[in-house]
């Protein structure tokens, strides 16, 4: 059966960005449906389409099949990959890469929620120095050492920019705190800064980048710091 993955808007939806990225970047085939937010297709859809009525959905098969395994929650889908395609290393092969790129994949799942809530993924928007509020450069601060960490142990033996050499899931999950970065601009440690640059270039990335910059909904929960088109 062929995948299909449900996503929100590329622009804003960070959570859909991560499992697609990793599918387009590992050369995984799979077909897309897109129920942008606020839109009349969403709700028409969704119940359908995501049983927690949230995206991404994966379905292994036609998206809402009776016959589809539908597949909710970025890091049970991202293992559902892993499984389902394993002549890929979707995780780092080295037992204890493998141990720490799950890891820290899941405290970017499950914390980080100043950076979330103050600097909302806005790919096409440029907000230099907006959304430092509290405890956003504790957040900042704990990403930088996830990503020093994980290239001084795992990465910097190999001449791939990513945390644990090559392209991995870890990657894929903190793809959107890059747009973010890119977005706000914070202050970052040059091998920040380094590491948002390769990521920004990443066949995969780059390509959900093109496509986000022509949207053109806007969505007034991801855009505090911007007035409605008029």
């Amino acid at each position: 059966m062929s995948l299909t993955l449900v996503i929100g808007n590329k622009n804003y939806s960070s959570w859909s960005m991560r499992p697609w990225v990793l599918l387009r970047q590992f050369g995984i085939p799979f077909n897309e449906v897109m129920l942008k937010f606020e839109s009349a297709e969403w709700d028409e859809h969704i119940s359908r389409l995501a049983p927690t009525r949230k995206v991404p959905t994966l379905w292994d098969g036609d998206a809402g099949a009776a016959s589809s395994t539908p597949v909710w929650e970025t890091i049970a889908i991202i293992e559902y990959i892993a499984d389902r395609f394993p002549q890929f290393d979707i995780w780092p092969r080295d037992v204890a890469a493998r141990a720490m790129a799950r890891a820290v994949s899941a405290e970017m799942h499950a914390g980080f929620q100043a950076l979330r809530s103050n600097m909302p993924m806005n790919i096409r928007s440029q907000h230099p120095g907006k959304g430092m509020k509290a405890g956003v450069a504790e957040d900042i601060a704990r990403i930088e050492a996830i990503w020093r960490v994980a290239r001084e142990r795992f990465g910097s033996y190999t001449e791939s920019p990513f945390l644990f050499g090559q392209f991995s899931a870890a990657d894929a999950m903190f793809a959107p705190v890059v747009m973010r970065f890119l977005t706000y601009m914070p202050s970052l440690v040059p091998a920040s800064t380094q590491y948002c640059e390769a990521m920004k270039i990443a066949p995969a990335i780059a390509a959900w980048i093109t496509e986000a910059q022509q949207e053109t909904e806007f969505v007034g929960f991801d855009e505090p710091n911007a007035s409605p088109p008029v």
